[in-house]
């Protein structure tokens, strides 16, 4: 072989080198992708999420889907790529789905439950020490729920979302009548200490106090029925005897790692009674009460405090409803706040500090009705130790940010699906 034959060899094979690379190139460029980062964080956390390598103008679909043992929740979102061939979620609004509008965090609170299961399910996460893995797929078209499951994504990527973060302690409690968990940091502290505390759905529910210790706090989940040998249901305990919860108050600020000064409880639905009735009844060792979708009354159930009976706003069967998709509406199950007791009726005039969150597309009951009460009573009395947050479009159970919105949920002692919040 002479030297001009090499030349044109060597030629060639740097043409066809070179051709190569640029079409490696072109292909990685347009590769479809979606990107989500943090690919690890806490549940309020937020996370970015991009598309790119898609064809301009093409329409999409993205999705979410999480997997839990016993209950699937997904969401999705319409979307148009750009001329660059991406999608950012913080710049681009969703066209229909779960969830319109600009919605960074859309895929993850508009989350409903996948099809094919039971009516009624809540997202309430049961073991917190296992992070949940969030699955994102991008999918051609715009396409509904039921034609997601079972399109073949054309891109894909997981992420994963808790509500402990790592190196949070738990430590099971069981001193004298009272259980539960608590939630704490690493470390011997102190930690300001929180009561944390559900409503009708009972049981032992760890998620919201997993998260405030993730937060700093020495955060305690105290169920106060259907739980180990606490009574079944919410109607077995009566009267609810407040001498079981200043018990717990007590076992709290002993420990340790609390500091001292005092308790902050936190409650949800009827859980708001019990925490509302803690602050006023022992205001000394509650510093602050935080009210979900709560009341200003002693509602439907008589409780007791040093032998005494606490009177109740009383409730009519007979005025529960079913809606036409068959869910159960408790909006008018309590009688008007006008007909309460007057002893019923909570001093809030008493409690160290309080913090209400209203949701102003409440149908468990009338909050809104509740606390506006709440706020003309503490005005009258010239009282400033009260702060409301009121969410329009907002339902009964408020969750921690980002996590999904819950419309239907199950009352221990009511047989069947109820409605929280209006159902778009």
């Amino acid at each position: 072989m002479n030297w001009t034959s090499v030349r044109r060899l060597a030629t060639c094979y740097c043409s066809w080198k070179n051709q190569s690379h640029n079409f490696i190139h072109r292909v990685h460029r347009t590769m479809a992708t979606v990107y989500a980062a943090p690919a690890a964080t806490l549940i309020d956390e937020k996370v970015q999420i991009k598309l790119s390598g898609f064809d301009p103008g093409s329409k999409v679909t993205v999705r979410s889907f999480l997997p839990e043992p016993g209950l699937h929740f997904e969401a999705h979102g319409h979307f148009v790529v750009d001329g660059n061939g991406e999608v950012s979620m913080e710049q681009n609004p969703s066209l229909g789905g779960t969830y319109t509008d600009v919605e960074p965090m859309g895929l993850f609170w508009s989350m409903t439950q996948s099809p094919g299961q039971k009516l009624g399910l809540r997202f309430a996460k049961k073991d917190v020490t296992i992070p949940m893995q969030i699955t994102l797929s991008v999918h051609k078209g715009h396409l509904d729920i039921s034609a997601l499951q079972t399109d073949v994504p054309i891109a894909k990527t997981q992420i994963q979302k808790t509500y402990m973060r790592p190196g949070v302690d738990i430590i099971k409690v069981r001193s004298g009548r009272v259980r539960g968990k608590v939630f704490k940091p690493k470390g011997p502290g102190p930690f300001k200490g929180v009561i944390d505390m559900f409503g009708g759905s009972g049981g032992l529910i760890e998620f919201r106090a997993a998260l405030l210790a993730s937060r700093g706090f020495a955060a305690y989940a105290l169920p106060y029925f259907g739980y180990e040998d606490l009574p079944d249901m919410v109607t077995d305990m009566e009267p609810h005897e407040l001498e079981y919860f200043e018990e717990a108050t007590d076992w709290l600020q002993s420990q340790s790692y609390v500091q001292s000064g005092g308790i902050g409880v936190c409650g949800v639905s009827y859980g708001t009674v019990v925490a509302s009735r803690m602050a006023t009844e022992f205001p000394e060792k509650i510093s602050a009460c935080v009210n979900i979708s709560g009341n200003c009354v002693n509602a439907t159930l008589p409780m007791s405090y040093k032998g005494k009976a606490i009177p109740y706003l009383g409730f009519d069967y007979s005025r529960l409803k079913t809606t036409e998709g068959g869910l159960i509406s408790t909006y008018d199950f309590l009688d008007p706040l006008e007909t309460a007791p007057a002893e019923a009726i909570i001093e809030l005039e008493k409690a160290q500090h309080l913090l209400f969150f209203v949701g102003l597309d409440d149908k468990n009951w009338h909050t809104q009705d509740f606390i506006d009460g709440a706020e003309r009573r503490l005005k009258a009395l010239g009282c400033n130790n009260y702060e409301i947050v009121r969410y329009p479009g907002c339902g009964h159970l408020i969750e921690p940010p980002y996590a999904p919105v819950t419309l239907v949920d199950h009352i221990s002692n009511l047989q069947g699906a109820s409605l929280t919040g209006v159902v778009h």
